[in-house]
């Protein structure tokens, strides 16, 4: 164990050393080339995390980011956070190199959590995610709307699904009766229903639906016979442009299918699956917990040096700085923060001491470590805990 004295030294602020996560859906180039390193990887690199998960936390000094939380979890924390989270980081920044599709997944609220039965998750925390692109981004987010779902079907006369959305049609909720029956359908008809999807998409189409339909052939290549290509139709298909942020609420169907971007979520590995992978579906909790009727709209900053998006969770906060010469003071000063640089060279100033980030570099602040300010040509992404705006 570190001293005392040392620790909190340390938590004021410091260089992190992410780890990278080697996930065969992951890009042989993206983070390589983000970070300065020379592509194209021996290994796939899927995804570049920050924070203290306990399953790769960041090094910093000569501990990981874990150790020094749970060291002095009032000085890096700071004593708001600290008490709310019971001395756990709130929050996880990643960065995310898709070059195939996510399996389709939602994850639960806190209260879902709590009321599952016993081994259905690994903690108690909701795990709402948010993102921002920074190369062309495509997901699926959110489920149509029963009208929406109908019309799909019948445009890619896709008739085993438009019989279950008959089928549906006096339910309480009928999206979620139509994603009931694929979910829970027999062999033979999951078969028909994969494979209508696959054989309607793999024809060219012009107009608003295209860039989905399109996507849904391109993810069926990648998970030939696998439901989640029966999934896919039910739900809103986005292409994020560089910049744009999208805030995933914890009850949300989503899947991320290609592109580059920043991710900050909560602290949590709460998931469960609706296709698009090998890993075993819990269809009965799913259904429990997805919510239809959900409209999720893409934002851009606003023109400023600082922009904070707006979230209505305590776990985390997204800010985007565009320091430039001057320096500029950055949000959270009271909280944890990790400083991610893109795109330029970023120094950060807190503490009596600056700290140079070239692209693809971080730095933890600690609440300990009071104002801090940036410089640089970079753009900086911030995360703080979102537990002032809660």
């Amino acid at each position: 164990m570190i001293g005392e004295d040392e620790a909190r030294r340390t938590a004021v602020a410091g260089r992190l050393r992410p780890q990278i996560k080697h996930y065969a859906w992951g890009s042989h180039t993206a983070l390589a080339e983000l970070t300065g390193r020379p592509a194209p990887t021996r290994e796939p690199e899927a995804e570049l995390w920050m924070g203290a998960h306990e399953a790769a936390p960041s090094g910093i000094g000569d501990v990981t980011l874990d150790v020094l939380v749970a060291t002095d979890p009032v000085g890096t924390l700071g004593p708001q956070v600290a008490a709310h989270f019971g001395g756990r980081f709130p929050f996880l920044l990643k960065v995310l190199a898709p070059q195939t599709a996510l399996s389709i997944q939602v994850h639960p609220d806190a209260a879902q959590a709590l009321e599952a039965p016993s081994g259905t998750y690994v903690d108690g925390w909701p795990k709402p995610e948010s993102l921002v692109a920074i190369s062309r981004f495509e997901i699926f987010a959110g489920l149509r709307t029963y009208d929406d779902i109908c019309r799909v079907a019948r445009l890619l006369g896709l008739r085993a699904l438009s019989g279950l959305a008959e089928v549906a049609a006096g339910a309480t909720d009928p999206v979620a009766a139509t994603l009931a029956a694929i979910l829970l359908a027999g062999p033979d008809l999951r078969r028909t229903l994969v494979e209508e999807a696959r054989a309607a998409c793999g024809v060219q189409f012009v107009g608003p639906d295209a860039g989905a339909f399109d996507a849904i052939r391109r993810v069926s290549e990648q998970f030939p016979g696998d439901v989640g290509i029966a999934v896919l139709p039910l739900m809103v298909h986005r292409v994020l442009d560089p910049g744009d942020y999208i805030f995933v609420p914890p009850d949300v169907l989503h899947a991320y299918v290609h592109g580059t971007c920043v991710e900050l979520l909560a602290n949590s590995d709460n998931i469960v699956r609706a296709g698009l992978t090998p890993k075993q579906l819990n269809v009965e909790e799913l259904l429990r917990i997805v919510v239809s009727g959900r409209e999720m709209i893409p934002e851009r900053p606003t023109p400023g040096r600082v922009h904070s998006f707006p979230v209505d969770v305590p776990h985390f906060q997204l800010h985007v700085i565009e320091p430039g010469i001057d320096p500029v003071m950055l949000p959270g000063a009271d909280r944890p923060r990790i400083a991610l640089a893109l795109r330029g060279s970023v120094t950060v100033a807190c503490a009596g001491k600056g700290i140079a980030l070239a692209p693809g570099e971080s730095a933890f602040l600690g609440a300990s470590a009071g104002d801090a300010s940036a410089a640089g040509d970079g753009t900086l992404y911030l995360a703080t805990s979102g537990i002032a705006n809660h």
